[in-house]
């Protein structure tokens, strides 16, 4: 991946996305990409539309096909809706609701299809396999989507110049390989990190591993964020290329971060977005310099909060 690449797909979607604003946290250094803003209240729109837009840019008139716990299933159907195409977007069951109505409300077809994530993409993978009528859009795993997500890199840079780390949650790892490719193109010296759920922590453990490994599914307040991913996925090399290290949060932290986050700065966040608050709350990232932490999506049913 080129930096003029990612510039490209830049240009291909800045007229369908918002510039979201990186402010100030009340947490010293740390400051937050607000992507939580962005349209679909989610990042996944960046790199949602740099797919489709490629798709009407080579004429390719099929059937658009997306698995997805909730943000990219909205992306892809927003993007989708916006050219007039036909598409399916297959939601395991275990989706929270408000995801699950924000995707039906675009107007695509939405099987709900899975007891959980992992079944849900083996079965989108299967139907994918029929080429001639479906162009399949991962999350994670596809060129122009990462390409896309890495758009964020260049708003940090612009919007906190003296930045010297970045946060990124990592579920498939299309934000962080997008992100660190990106940004050690434009700047080698800023460490961009992931941040993942360690009851599910598939990239991590791979990269201990030194391959793509299949970890125990088990369920995260981090939905977005939560579950395996294809063991062929173009995101593992760049990660391992690209990005400094990924470390690991509790559930605990992500919840009381999740909470500081609506309390405190008045954010509603989901708990994949908290998580790269969770990791400073936690001391797992320090640094003298700025820290900026993508809040990577809004999107989560309040009851998760468990207030009352």
């Amino acid at each position: 991946m080129t930096i003029g690449e990612f510039r490209q797909a830049r240009a291909r979607i800045q007229s369908y996305i918002r510039t979201t604003p990186t402010a100030p946290c009340s947490i010293p250094n740390l400051w937050l990409k607000l992507e939580s803003l962005q349209l679909t209240h989610s990042f996944k729109i960046r790199g949602g539309f740099a797919r489709v837009c490629k798709l009407i840019d080579e004429n390719d008139d099929r059937t658009i096909l997306a698995v997805s716990a909730g943000n990219h299933g909205q992306a892809v159907a927003l993007a989708a809706s916006t050219f007039k195409r036909h598409c399916v977007v297959i939601v395991p069951e275990s989706a929270p609701k408000a995801k699950i109505d924000a995707i039906k409300s675009y107007g695509i077809t939405l099987q709900l299809r899975g007891r959980n994530y992992d079944e849900a993409e083996t079965i989108a993978l299967e139907m994918a396999k029929d080429t001639t009528r479906y162009a399949f859009v991962s999350p994670y795993n596809d060129y122009d989507v990462v390409l896309g997500q890495g758009s964020l890199a260049f708003e940090i840079l612009e919007q906190v110049p003296d930045v010297s780390v970045i946060l990124v949650a990592v579920g498939g790892g299309g934000m962080l390989a997008g992100v660190a490719a990106a940004v050690k193109s434009l700047r080698s010296d800023v460490r961009v990190i992931g941040v993942q759920a360690e009851v599910s922590a598939a990239m991590f453990e791979s990269l201990k591993a030194g391959r793509m490994v299949t970890v125990p599914d088990r369920p995260s307040i981090a939905d977005g964020i939560q579950g395996n991913i294809d063991l062929t996925t173009i995101t593992f090399p760049i990660i391992q290329k690209y990005a400094d290290e990924i470390v690991l949060v509790s559930e605990e932290s992500i919840l009381e971060a999740m909470r500081y986050l609506l309390f405190k700065e008045k954010l509603l966040t989901e708990g994949s977005a908290a998580a790269v608050v969770a990791a400073v709350m936690e001391g797992k990232v320090n640094s003298p310099g700025k820290i900026v932490g993508v809040i990577s999506g809004g999107n989560v049913d309040p009851g998760v909060f468990k207030l009352g």
